[in-house]
């Protein structure tokens, strides 16, 4: 095991999740149970290099965090930053992800009806310019008492197009399709159902062309890749 693997703050706290990108801490923070989420060291970037990436990202998330919450969307609290260590002190949220509820209970009326909150919010991000970067069913988690959240927004950004807002869904209708192929229909149908009754009918329709060209254009690639000899 490598020296000091985890930071000082989180020292004889075991994680509950050990990601590509980041470690999760079950923590406590002024009496109220919270998640540390720390972005450890790359050994395979140079050291100077790699502490700007993680101090970016772990800039980022807040950033992402905090406009999210602004526009109401159902996101954890941040309670702390530790920039230096990378370390993000956040709410805990109690419950599953999305992708696993599905699992669980299928299509149902419940299913529906989170892909279609899961949709409303994701259009009141859209509307203050916000864009998730990685909005799967893996970065949804629904609670006991069956509120959706939307979760990490390290990948979040400022949308300059229209056409990015559409790349966000057209992650959503991916995940879905690798996941739950038999339920993208009515599951997208729902989202995008959700999606209107925040923006409007009009944008929902515009929204959904451009995903479909996306979806389209990279059929098309892929097929080029494909017949290269």
């Amino acid at each position: 095991m490598e020296a000091r693997r985890h930071p000082r703050a989180l020292e004889g706290v075991e994680p509950i999740y050990e990601g590509a990108e980041a470690y999760l801490y079950p923590v406590t923070w002024a009496g109220r149970r919270a998640l540390a989420k720390w972005r450890p060291p790359k050994e395979y970037r140079h050291p100077a290099i790699d502490a700007e990436i993680r101090r970016a990202r772990t800039i980022a998330e807040v950033r992402g965090t905090l406009h999210a919450l602004e526009a109401g969307v159902n996101a954890p609290a941040i309670y702390y930053v530790d920039v230096d260590d990378c370390i993000i002190f956040m709410e805990f949220i109690e419950g599953v992800l999305l992708r696993e509820y599905i699992d669980e209970h299928g299509a149902s009326t419940r299913v529906l009806e989170l892909a279609r909150e899961a949709g409303r919010q994701t259009a009141l991000m859209h509307s203050r310019g916000l864009v998730h970067g990685d909005l799967t069913t893996s970065n949804m988690m629904v609670t006991g008492s069956g509120k959706l959240y939307i979760i990490d927004y390290g990948l979040s950004g400022h949308a300059k197009t229209e056409r990015e807002k559409a790349i966000d869904v057209h992650l959503f209708k991916r995940s879905l399709e690798s996941t739950h192929p038999e339920y993208l229909e009515p599951l997208y149908n729902a989202f995008l159902k959700g999606y209107a009754e925040e923006a409007g009918e009009e944008a929902a329709r515009r929204l959904d062309h451009l995903v479909e060209e996306i979806r389209m254009m990279g059929r098309y690639v892929e097929e080029r890749r494909r017949r290269k000899p």
